[in-house]
């Protein structure tokens, strides 16, 4: 299906998938708030309102991280590490960082648990803030933007099953913009450096 057909059949389709979507959102909504009713789950920071819980699991909880490195390391000015090492394992140096004591997070390690979204928050401890916003720019450019057109390139000449293995990495990335996880990125280095090793190969056996 190419993008003209895309776009007839969206629009053709766009109050379907409107109702759709509203539908699914109302039935999504009913079934969090239903629940955060019966358990209360943000009742030790006095949370009781089911729609004050939900906002708060979208906006605060889920950034906690963020706000938290944004309080410490921007407005309070707490010594950084910088240390760029630090974004291989964003995540438990943020979890080291913010945990309330040891045991959580030895509680945490034996439960697989994590925090959530440490990058760009991780950013923060390293640098300040402008380095922090220009290697965020880099970092995007280099890595989900190369990333995306190889990812690309693979699709349009029909690879399949290298499109298939770029599209795991490409998630991978994702990941490790969110959760902080940029050890993930040498997977997707070691498979790009072979791949384009075999095509340089290659082409010096044609040559000869």
């Amino acid at each position: 299906m190419n993008r003209n057909k895309v776009k007839q059949f969206l629009k053709k389709r766009l109050l379907s998938i409107i109702v759709i979507l509203s539908i699914s959102t109302f039935v999504i909504y009913q079934v969090i708030y239903t629940r955060y009713e019966a358990r209360v789950p943000f009742a030790n920071i006095k949370i009781y309102d089911p729609d004050e819980a939900i906002f708060y699991r979208i906006f605060g909880l889920q950034g906690h991280l963020m706000w938290g490195s944004t309080e410490r390391f921007v407005f309070d000015d707490t010594e950084r590490s910088y240390n760029p090492t630090d974004l291989l394992y964003g995540m438990p140096n943020m979890m080291s960082e913010f945990a309330d004591s040891k045991e959580v997070l030895e509680n945490n390690a034996d439960s697989g648990f994590n925090f959530t979204n440490a990058y760009p928050g991780i950013l923060f401890k390293i640098f300040p803030v402008l380095i922090a916003l220009l290697t965020h720019i880099f970092l995007t450019i280099v890595l989900l933007g190369f990333a995306g057109w190889v990812l690309r390139k693979f699709i349009e000449r029909n690879a399949k099953i290298l499109a298939v293995i770029t599209f795991q990495f490409y998630i991978w990335l994702l990941y490790a913009f969110t959760m902080g996880y940029f050890y993930k990125v040498f997977f997707m280095a070691i498979f790009l450096i072979l791949y384009f090793a075999f095509l340089n190969i290659i082409k010096k056996r044609q040559l000869n």
